[in-house]
């Protein structure tokens, strides 16, 4: 069975690890599986009520279920594993991490023949990814090659982008009306790529606007969010603890009063 993995799944498991240096954290693999291989399409991170400590962690299950179901509507993957960081001297799964591992593997309702288990180590700053399978009791190293996120993305017609479920038809309401609710009318336009993007008009700086760009899987990925000046014609990306630790329940429009909030407090402390 050949193994392949977005480079955006890497990179979640990287900016997780680098967020939390000194603490076990982890999250979910998500993929699908064809007769020729078997794609992991996105990681998480442990969800927002995780808990972390030096050498465990729980993750927040609810969550990571609620963003399982969001892209299984999209994109019809499903759970393939679980990654999670280890100590330097430990580059492999323990036996707790086997056992764990087993108890899903035995179990029908998972309708999984292996779990895929990642390790991560970190050094300094640098993150290093090892990945294993595990199955039969045991764990055996695995090779995968890396590929660009949309190579992989199962691209159907009625789930290219977030917006196009119902799901997402539901969630592209409660953004409009957590706008309604501000006071704020986004002009929202489709770009050629499909992506949707919300241009947000700014009452502390009316000359420049808001700009979140929602990728195809939005909410489970963040959006991209800038601050474009007319005047200059240029885009300054958002500096937002928000979208530091972003999450699915998150709101485009709480990135919005985030902003006028720290530009208010800009103004008074002037």
């Amino acid at each position: 069975m050949k193994y392949v993995v977005s480079q955006r799944a890497l990179e979640t498991m990287e900016w997780e690890c680098r967020k939390f240096p000194d603490a076990e954290t982890g999250g979910i693999l998500v993929g699908f599986k064809d007769s020729q291989r078997t794609a992991i399409t996105h990681a998480t991170g442990p969800g927002p009520k995780a808990d972390r400590s030096q050498h465990h962690f729980t993750k927040d299950t609810p969550y990571l279920q609620a963003v399982l179901n969001l892209l299984f509507q999209y994109y019809q993957v499903n759970y393939l594993g679980v990654w999670h960081k280890h100590p330097l001297g430990m580059p492999f799964p323990s036996g707790g991490d086997i056992l764990s591992a087993m108890e899903e593997v035995d179990d029908p309702k998972m309708e999984l023949d292996k779990l895929i288990t990642p390790i991560c180590v970190m050094s300094g700053s640098s993150v290093e990814i090892l990945p294993f399978v595990i199955a039969g009791g045991r764990y055996q190293p695995m090779g995968w090659e890396v590929l660009p996120h949309d190579q992989l993305v199962p691209q159907a017609p009625d789930a290219a982008q977030w917006y196009t479920t119902t799901v997402g038809q539901s969630r592209l309401a409660q953004e409009m009306a957590e706008f309604e609710g501000l006071g704020v009318s986004p002009d929202v336009r489709k770009g050629n790529d499909g992506t949707y993007r919300f241009h947000v008009p700014l009452g502390t700086e009316p000359s420049k606007r808001m700009v979140m760009l929602c990728q195809g899987d939005y909410p489970v990925s963040p959006p991209e969010v800038a601050i474009y000046d007319p005047k200059t014609k240029k885009y300054e990306p958002l500096n937002s603890p928000i979208l530091n630790d972003w999450n699915i329940y998150q709101l485009l429009g709480d990135l919005y009063r985030e902003y006028q909030g720290a530009a208010l407090a800009d103004f008074s402390e002037g």
